[in-house]
Parts: C-alpha cells; sequence; structure tokens
C-alpha cells in the first residue's frame, strides 16, 4: 500500500512525537521518584537526629521504659505524625523498646548492616524504613529503628506525573492537529503546483499565484519561471523551425536554380541529386541522371580522368579546382573545374560536387596571349616615343622651375626697387631744402664779406646775418637728420632682407619701417594709412620675411584695391592673443575681391593684372612666408565694392628653420 507524503510525514510526526512525550513522562517519573527519596532521606535524617535527640537522656541512663506509654499513644493515630513505628534494639541485637506497628520483617539492606555508623534508609512500599545508632547505658551503642509513611510523597508525585501526562498528551493532540492543518495547506500547494505541471506536460502555459513566504513560494516562482521561459522557448523553437523550413526550402530552390552544375553522390559515385544545370552540361535529363554513375554518360574525354578526379578526393577527401578534360553536349572538347565537400544526408555519408565550365575562358586566355603578343610590339615602339617625350618633358619641366626662380627673385627685386625708389624720392626733399639753404647761405656769406671789406658794417646788418646764418643751419641739420633716419631705415630694411637672420624685434618698427618706403605712392593715390601695433610688441622671429609680407600687401592693396579711385585708406593692427599668438589684421576700403578671384588668390602666377606689372607670385609668396618660414596662418576676407581684410595668425617666437 502506497502512502502520500502527507500521511507519511503524519506518521513521521506522530511516532517522533510519540518518542518525545515518553521520553518526557519517563524522565519526569524518574525525576519525581529521585525527588521522593531524596526528601524521604533528608526527613528520616531530621527524624533520626530528634529520635536521637529526644532520646539519648533516657537510653544513656536506662530509663527507656519510662517513655513506652509516650510513644504508643503517639504512634497510635497516623494523622498526628508520619512515625510509624520505633524499634531499639541493643548491642546484642535485643528489643530494648518497641512502639507501634512494626513490620514482620525489615528490610535485606538493614538487617545486613552492622551496629554503628551512620543514618541509613530503605524504602518499601509506602513505608520509609530507617536505621541509625543510639548511645545507650554504659556507653553501648544500640540501634534505633523507626519507619516513616512516604503516602503524602508518593500521592504528590503521582499528581505531577498525572497531570504531566495529560499535558503532555494535549500538546501530543494539538501538534498533530496543527500538523494535519500545515500538511493539508502544503498538500492543497503542491496539488496546484501538480496540476500546473500536467497543465506544462499539455501546452498550457499559466501562471500560478506566489504566496506563503516560504520554500513553496520559490518553488512556486521557479515554476512560473520555468513556464515563461518554455514559452519563449518554444516560441523561439518554433520560429527556428518555420526559418529552417524557409532556408530548406531557399536551399532547395537555390540548389536547382543555380548556373553552377551542382550534384550530390553517394561514396560509390552514384548521383543521388542534381540541379538542371548539370543536367545541361550532361546533356541528359535529371530523371535519367539519378541513380546513374558519370561514367555512365556522356560526359569525360577519357576514363582516364574521372578516375584521376576519385584518386584525388580518396587522397585528400576533398577536391579543390581540379581541372579535367570533358566532352560538351555538342560534341566539342572542353574544360572543368571540379570542387567536392563531404556532407551527411539522412545520416548516411554523401559528397556534393561542383562543376565550373572553364572553356571558353580557356579560348578567351588563348585569344588573350594572342593580344598581347601583338600589344607588346606595340608597346615596345610606343616606349621609345615616351621615352623621347619624357625628356622633353623634363627638360621643359627644369626651364619651368628657373623660370619660376627667376620670377620670385624679379619679385623680390622689384619689391626692392620700390624700396629704393621710395626711399630715393624721400631723401630728394632733405637733401634739396639742405642745398638750397647751403646755397643761400654762401650768397649771405659773399655778401657780408663785401660789407666787411667795405667797412659798411652796421650792428643791425651783422644781427640780421646772423639770424640768417642760423635759420639756414637749423634747416639744414633738421633736413640732414631726416635724410640720415631714412638712409638708417633703408640701410635696416635692405640688411634685413638680404640677410635675413632670426633675431628679436619690435614689429611697429618694421611696420613704420614699410610705410616709410610707400610714403610717395600713398602721397600720390591719395591714400592714407593707418598704423595700429602697440610699441611694446615684440616678435622673435625673421624681420626681413615680415618686410616682405608687409611689402608685398601694401603693393598688392596699391595696385588692386584703389583703381578708378582717388582715394583710399589702408589700416595695419596688431596685438597679443592668448596662447603666445600674434593677430596681425591687413584691411584697405577698396574694391574688394569676387569670391572665384578668393579660392585662386595664394595660387601661383595667379593675377588680374597679367601684362599691366602684375607677375601673380605676391601673395604666393605672403603665403608661404607666413605658413612655412613663420609657422602661422592666413585667411582673407572679401566681397566685391566692400574691400579685403587680411587675417594673419602668428607664433610669438617662429619656430627655426633650417
Amino acid at each position: 500500500m502506497k502512502l502520500s507524503l502527507r500521511a507519511k510525514f503524519l506518521l513521521l510526526s506522530a511516532f517522533v512525537q510519540a518518542v518525545v512525550v515518553a521520553l518526557l513522562i519517563g524522565n519526569s517519573l524518574r525525576l519525581m521518584s529521585n525527588a521522593v527519596s531524596r526528601n524521604a532521606d533528608r526527613v528520616a535524617h531530621e527524624y533520626a537526629v530528634n529520635l536521637n535527640l529526644t532520646l539519648t537522656p533516657y537510653s544513656s541512663s536506662g530509663r527507656l521504659g519510662e517513655l513506652r506509654s509516650y510513644w504508643s499513644e503517639m504512634l497510635s493515630d497516623p494523622r498526628d505524625s508520619f512515625l510509624r513505628y520505633i524499634v531499639i534494639l541493643d548491642a546484642s541485637g535485643d528489643t530494648v523498646l518497641e512502639a507501634g506497628e512494626r513490620p514482620d520483617f525489615m528490610p535485606e539492606a538493614l538487617r545486613q548492616a552492622q551496629l554503628g555508623g551512620g543514618v541509613r534508609t530503605s524504602v518499601d512500599g509506602n513505608l520509609l524504613h530507617a536505621q541509625a545508632p543510639l548511645l545507650l547505658k554504659d556507653n553501648q551503642v544500640g540501634m534505633l529503628h523507626f519507619g516513616l509513611s512516604t503516602v503524602d510523597l508518593v500521592t504528590a508525585r503521582d499528581d505531577v506525573l498525572r497531570q504531566g501526562g495529560l499535558i503532555a498528551l494535549l500538546g501530543f493532540a494539538l501538534a498533530l492537529l496543527l500538523f494535519y492543518a500545515m500538511t493539508r495547506g502544503v498538500s492543497m500547494r503542491l496539488g496546484a503546483l501538480t496540476r500546473h505541471s500536467e497543465k506544462l506536460a499539455e501546452g498550457q502555459f499559466s501562471q500560478l499565484p506566489e504566496s506563503g513566504g516560504d520554500e513553496l513560494e520559490v518553488v512556486t516562482h521557479s515554476l512560473n519561471m520555468m513556464s515563461a521561459a518554455l514559452r519563449e522557448r518554444i516560441a523561439q523553437l518554433e520560429e527556428s523551425q518555420r526559418r529552417l523550413c524557409e532556408s530548406e526550402e531557399r536551399f532547395r530552390t537555390l540548389f536547382d536554380m543555380t548556373p553552377l552544375p551542382l550534384s550530390v553522390s553517394d561514396q560509390d559515385g552514384r548521383i543521388i541529386g542534381a540541379n538542371q544545370a548539370l543536367a545541361r552540361t550532361f546533356g541528359t535529363p535529371l530523371h535519367e541522371l539519378i541513380g546513374r554513375r558519370s561514367d555512365e554518360v556522356s560526359f569525360w574525354a577519357s576514363p582516364n580522368e574521372r578516375q584521376r578526379i576519385w584518386d584525388e578526393f580518396r587522397r585528400h577527401g576533398v577536391v579543390r579546382g581540379e581541372m579535367a578534360d570533358v566532352v560538351l553536349p555538342d560534341g566539342g572538347p572542353g574544360q572543368v573545374a571540379i570542387w567536392s565537400s563531404s556532407l551527411l544526408l539522412d545520416g548516411k555519408h554523401a559528397i556534393i560536387w561542383a562543376l565550373l565550365d572553364l572553356t571558353q575562358e580557356m579560348q578567351a586566355k588563348q585569344q588573350l596571349r594572342e593580344l598581347n603578343d601583338a600589344l607588346e610590339s606595340r608597346v615596345r615602339e610606343r616606349s621609345a616615343a615616351l621615352e623621347q617625350a619624357n625628356r622633353d618633358l623634363s627638360h621643359a619641366l627644369e626651364t619651368l622651375q628657373r623660370t619660376q626662380h627667376d620670377l620670385i627673385a624679379s619679385e623680390k627685386m622689384a619689391s626692392l626697387g620700390s624700396l629704393v625708389a621710395g626711399i630715393a624720392h624721400e631723401l630728394n626733399t632733405p637733401i634739396g631744402n639742405s642745398l638750397l639753404a647751403s646755397t643761400a647761405l654762401d650768397d649771405r656769406v659773399k655778401e657780408f664779406k663785401q660789407s666787411v671789406a667795405d667797412g659798411s658794417v652796421r650792428r643791425s646788418t651783422l644781427n640780421h646775418h646772423l639770424e640768417e646764418v642760423q635759420l639756414a643751419c637749423g634747416l639744414i641739420s633738421s633736413s640732414l637728420e631726416k635724410a640720415a633716419a631714412l638712409i638708417a631705415s633703408f640701410k635696416q630694411i635692405a640688411v634685413d632682407q638680404t640677410n635675413d637672420q632670426r633675431r628679436r624685434f619690435r614689429l611697429r618698427a618694421v611696420a613704420l619701417d614699410t610705410a616709410a618706403t610707400y610714403t610717395p605712392r600713398l602721397r600720390r593715390g591719395a591714400i592714407h594709412m593707418e598704423i595700429d601695433v602697440p610699441y611694446e610688441l615684440e616678435l622673435d622671429s625673421y624681420p626681413g620675411s615680415v618686410y616682405q609680407v608687409f611689402n608685398n600687401l601694401i603693393n598688392n592693396s596699391l595696385m588692386h584695391a584703389f583703381e578708378g579711385r582717388s582715394s583710399g585708406k589702408l589700416w595695419l593692427t596688431a596685438r597679443a592673443i592668448e596662447g603666445g599668438q600674434v593677430e596681425i589684421v591687413f584691411r584697405d576700403d577698396g574694391a574688394g575681391m569676387p569670391e572665384e578671384v578668393q579660392r585662386k588668390v595664394f595660387d601661383p602666377f595667379f593675377t588680374t593684372k597679367m601684362g599691366n606689372g602684375g607677375t601673380g607670385l605676391g601673395m604666393n609668396i605672403v603665403y608661404n612666408i607666413v605658413t612655412g618660414v613663420m609657422g602661422g596662418r592666413i585667411t582673407i576676407e572679401s566681397a566685391a565694392g566692400d574691400g579685403t581684410t587680411v587675417r594673419i595668425l602668428l607664433p610669438a617666437s617662429s619656430p627655426q628653420k633650417d
């Protein structure tokens, strides 16, 4: 007979509780018996001490007989005392005094005891027998025997045991009831889990309520999670099955429709599957190819070709692009490349073969070889002509490079010539003033000498002559100082441009010196130039390159910006910005540039004044100096009719150049 888990649990719990209750009752009985025995011994000791104290005065004097009537009366009513009998024996064992109901026999433990020693006790039913030594007359030691009733102790013990047993039985019944209720709830929840599992087996993925906060809730949660996972997994498997079917269908369609001849054969070479391309290659319908070997149809150029392919497959287990001679359906010779691979088909080993018809390719290669031979002869003929053309081009390139170098040098010399012309024009004024003053002074000196020779010098004449001399000397001195300053500026510019050495210099001085060389041209064109450069702004760079940049920018504006205008204005500003950089802005209010000119303004040899003095190298030189020599950046902002702004960003310390 098979028991349910619930019945087994109840039986097991009942057995365990019965054992526990039995152990508790047995242990209680043992403890109560021990307690009764200890209490009886303690009472016996107390009675023995009291009786010794009471009887010793009488026993030591031989007057125990006086107490006989007292003890007999005291022991006649059991309710008056726990004492039931008293027997006093002398040293020889004869009875000296006896009172109460003396038992017919004495316990074995007391009968064998010798005289002397301490108090001895023995329990017999509801009576506690005690024995203690007693001092008799003439210092003899006798023995005092007495009996005490233990009915009250036994009754109390039995009451305690009865109540304890009743409580244990009630606890046993209550525990069984609680176990029954708990197992019933567990059984119901396990039944729900079982039904849920059966539904899962049938494909019904429901969710169980999770409650209880115990292990069964964990199992329920796990079962719900498993249900959700199974539902998702089954959905994935169904989707995978659908995709697999679609993939098989696509593979079957691709296998049939691919233009590459394909076949599947067994290990003996018999065809078990093929596509339409293979039927066209063999020139045989598919139903005639299935079940036949390739050597049973007209395909191989010779039997040795098929055997060679099969030997290759048996040696390596695969064929990779092996060439074979075949006979085409039209009877002509051909070549195919063959590939193979092993696979499992319905649990059996099979081989898939792929054929690639290379007949047309081989014919094309032959034609290509013939064409290559013809082309090689033509190439040799053309190579000689190309070599001569390359030599001519190399010579032209060298000539062009020399011309470019000469044009750049010419641009620099033109800039220097403009500088010399400007300086010469500026020197004409102070030198002419000095010459005029010195000539007039010479005439006045001659007139004064003549007056001195005639003796007609008056004080007023002398004072007037001295004033004229002083004025002429002042004019000569100021004119020569201006000329000396111009010459010093020209010398610095010339030195910096001819020997561009790196040094620290003030940017304002370079800007003012450059502007000074263009003063005549600016004055002739009624063009005003403003320079706003801080005096303390210094660069560790190449001053000659900076002169060249400023010269080309000013010259470019004078040549292009103010054509057809009677006046104009130029601005040159500079300021230090963060990161150790210096921003230089050169601006004019001239004609500006259209967008197509801006895109080409830095290209070499690009100019809108070709044939009118423009070389197209000015702005290209500016770009190369700013970006190459000085390690900076340059941008141009302009629009037709709105002037042009050139923005240059330079490091305060230029990179070292080779």
